[in-house]
């Protein structure tokens, strides 16, 4: 599909008003979205469309095909880039997957980049975030009508959004993974976006890493299969 392409599509989505296959609404008159090139750092073959204000917009790229979506929310001040690694490990393992960059509105941003994938044809979208991102995933999990969330190293609440799961009212598939040892986020503040009645949603790993740099780490492959087994259960796999 070319990008131009995929930025029509996207339009027409949002003028339809309801997102294909999903419990989530858009918005009549909602954000305009205009087809973009993909940053180089990105798969082969990844669409994108600018969304929002021209002075301010979000970026949302995405890669793969299916009906299943990942959503890759990056670390503040981050984008697309930050992911490029898992966009294609899991484009390879069948999903539709995306990224974005943040724009002066974080909760429009994330969002967009749900009602992209949905308009590209996904049917079931899970969030990833990582810092920021995980904070965004978990907090706006039910608003998205995400069936998986995976939050690496979120502070519970960040700018507003409270991700602890009293507060988000999201009930489903979750795993939040940490570093004992963080620096830039306490590990007591990503246990808080965990269920404390379920500890199978947490998973503290030893050293400092903190979100995408545990992908860098002796821990890179238990993340990931971490990661890939909520993933399962939100989607049914």
């Amino acid at each position: 599909m070319s990008a131009a392409l995929a930025g029509m599509l996207l339009l027409a989505a949002c003028s339809a008003g309801e997102a294909a296959g999903s419990g989530r609404t858009a918005a009549a008159g909602g954000p305009t979205q205009r087809s973009a090139d993909a940053p180089p750092c990105l798969p082969d073959g990844t669409r994108a469309a600018a969304v929002g204000p021209e002075d301010d917009p979000t970026l949302v790229a995405w890669t793969g095909e299916g009906t299943d979506a990942v959503v890759l929310a990056p670390q503040n001040g981050g984008g697309p880039c930050q992911w490029a690694d898992q966009m294609a490990r899991l484009a390879g393992e069948g999903y539709l997957v995306a990224s974005f960059s943040w724009s002066g509105d974080s909760r429009a941003s994330l969002l967009a980049a749900v009602d992209a994938v949905r308009a590209a044809g996904a049917e079931q979208v899970a969030l990833v975030g990582a810092s920021k991102g995980g904070t965004y995933a978990a907090g706006l999990a039910a608003e998205a009508d995400a069936v998986a969330v995976v939050a690496l190293g979120p502070p519970a609440d960040l700018d507003g959004v409270d991700a602890r799961p009293e507060e988000s009212g999201y009930d489903g598939p979750l795993l939040v993974v940490a570093s004992t040892n963080d620096g830039d986020v306490a590990v007591g503040s990503s246990r808080w976006v965990s269920r404390p009645d379920d500890p199978s949603t947490f998973l503290e790993l030893p050293g400092g890493a903190h979100g995408v740099a545990l992908f860098t780490t002796a821990h890179r492959e238990q993340v990931q299969a971490a990661m890939d087994a909520t993933l399962a259960r939100g989607f049914g796999r």
